[in-house]
């Protein structure tokens, strides 16, 4: 007969092994192998009779015994490890490992990580205002920043960064550059960059400032009633920015606001407190809009909102897709569970998890799951159980029927399901194989070289021999891929057949170039087949309207009840 307590104890040490190993890799499994060569069923018993007095039964180690176990091994290792150990990485690593072993929102920042977490919930850094990308060894602009220091030195898209102040930044990657990019504002750099089909390189002095990232990057009119206004994310300006945008809106005395189209597709969330201000924009006073649910009752927290709406009855038709999570979640799926928005589009995330920060020793910082939240019909919609770093969607068994104000049929653990769903608009295959190998950017690159000016956005169009000789340079490129060898498409034949849709993609590019992103949203939303079937239905009152009313005179007893 196996002893029992032998059985208990080596199950103490895999479970031990197994940590060890997430938290630190091969130097965890060394620790092990340090601590108990020969015999570690016996090491352990000891370490429990001496130090915890803890009964061999025990199906599990405490929280500090694993405390000692680390500090033991972190001891073993700097006295006998073959090899200097950068602690700080090394732990560093430890902690994010255990973090991500709970769910993927837990995070750990280190003090030099303060600015990325800063940047993500204000959306403000100190720098030149410029997206840049990685482009084989090098690092280019990608998009310069209307009115930021790096569009107004003169900074263009397609600039190859070389150096900055004298250091090369050849064979370095977007973290290494942006690094040195940003800097306290008021501070000024050289930029040197190589600009294609220019053969000398170029110099630049720029002064970094503060940068503010807009959460509401582009706002305008669809026709002469129906307004647009797309939300990129949940800073702790968005509120802010929607609200200035809905007053600028109705303010325009060229076009009378009957409907708003309300895009939060591709949109991770943010700050939940600001989706409780935009809900507020456009519910009475007071109304629900979400619930936190913590491990304790007194932690619980019960969102309403508390400003008299600036459009009570303004149509609105919001659009999500499978990218709109967490704080978009609460924003669209509010709207919905209090019948004020019709939403299109696809399925979003599902993310119905709540983060918190907590501050650590040493200037670091610490993101974690502190609840669950619940919009006003009660439902959760979050898609995934995370349980002992497991990952498990909640299967359709265990999702349970909600209502809406109106009295219609909502669940929860499925995201927010739109009550018209559209598929998203596709890319073809030679699209995304033009703006892959930079075809389609080389192409607006040069073209911007050789055109000073460009027509208005919405009277810029590619002409038929600009685009000829676009696809000339396409079909002399020759460059192996998969695409190419697998023939997923015939490229002349497809440039031909897929004209209109490459034109665009092309002049999108272009317009980038003189326009910057505004321009660049203004011209897409042109080509939006989504935003198109949105204008029409939230012009369609009827439509509209018979949407958000419940055909079920049942579910409407049951939302009473």
């Amino acid at each position: 007969m196996v002893n029992q307590k032998k059985i208990v104890t080596f199950a103490q040490i895999f479970n031990f092994y197994n940590m060890m190993k997430r938290m630190f890799g091969l130097v965890g499994l060394i620790v092990c192998l340090t601590l108990c060569p020969t015999c570690p069923m016996q090491t352990f018993a000891q370490s429990s009779d001496s130090h915890n007095k803890k009964k061999v039964e025990d199906l599990h180690l405490d929280v500090q015994q694993y405390m000692e176990i680390l500090g033991s091994a972190i001891t073993t290792l700097q006295g006998q490890y073959v090899d200097t150990i950068d602690w700080g990485k090394a732990l560093a690593t430890g902690v994010k490992a255990m973090l991500t072993e709970l769910d993927p929102y837990c995070e750990f920042y280190s003090e030099d990580d303060q600015s990325d977490f800063k940047t993500m919930t204000t959306g403000e850094y100190g720098g030149i205002g410029a997206l840049i990308q990685q482009r084989g060894d090098t690092v280019i602009i990608a998009n310069p920043y209307e009115g930021r220091p790096a569009m107004e030195a003169g900074v263009r898209v397609g600039d190859a960064i070389l150096s900055i102040d004298g250091e090369s930044m050849l064979k370095k990657n977007t973290s290494e550059v942006s690094e040195k990019l940003r800097g306290q504002a008021g501070t000024t750099f050289n930029l040197r960059v190589k600009r294609p089909y220019i053969d000398e390189p170029i110099d630049f002095e720029i002064h970094r400032r503060k940068i503010v990232l807009d959460a509401v990057p582009y706002y305008g009119w669809l026709n002469d009633s129906v307004a647009y206004i797309f939300l990129s994310q949940f800073t702790d300006k968005a509120g802010q920015e929607v609200q200035d945008a809905l007053v600028k809106l109705r303010a325009d005395q060229q076009h009378s606001l009957k409907g708003l189209i309300f895009d939060l597709r591709q949109n991770g969330g943010g700050l939940l407190e600001e989706a409780v201000k935009i809900v507020g924009m456009f519910v009475p006073k007071g109304s629900p809009v979400v619930e936190t649910k913590a491990k304790r009752p007194e932690w619980n927290s019960a969102y309403r909102t508390n400003t008299v709406p600036i459009e009570p009855n303004l149509p609105i038709v919001c659009l999500i897709d499978r990218n709109t999570a967490s704080a978009a979640e609460i924003l669209s799926g509010s709207l919905q569970d209090l019948d004020r928005a019709v939403i299109m589009g696809e399925r979003s995330f599902g993310k119905g998890l709540v983060q918190s920060t907590r501050p650590l020793p040493y200037n670091t910082l610490m993101k974690f799951t502190t609840a669950k939240y619940y919009i006003p019909s009660g439902r959760c919609i979050q898609v995934i159980n995370y349980k002992l770093g497991e990952a498990e969607q909640i299967p359709d068994s265990l999702t349970h029927v909600f209502y809406t104000a109106n009295g219609r049929e909502v669940r929860d653990g499925r995201g927010i399901k739109p009550d018209v769903e559209e598929k998203p608009q596709q890319m073809s295959g030679l699209a995304y194989y033009l703006d892959r190998e930079y075809l389609t950017f080389n192409y607006a690159t040069r073209y911007r070289q050789q055109h000073e000016t460009i027509a208005p956005i919405r009277e810029f169009k590619l002409s038929d021999e600009e685009y000829d000789a676009f696809c000339k340079e396409a079909l002399a490129h020759k460059k192996d891929s998969i695409l190419t060898l697998l023939k997923v498409f015939d490229m002349k034949h497809d440039l031909d057949s897929l004209r209109d849709e490459i034109k665009e993609e092309v002049a999108n590019e272009i317009i980038l170039r003189y326009y910057y992103q505004r321009g660049q949203s203004e011209h897409s939303l042109l080509q939006d087949t989504l935003v198109k079937k949105a204008a029409q239905l939230v012009a369609d009152q009827k439509r509209y309207s018979d949407i958000l009313q419940s055909t079920n005179k049942k579910n409407k007893d049951n939302k009473k009840k």
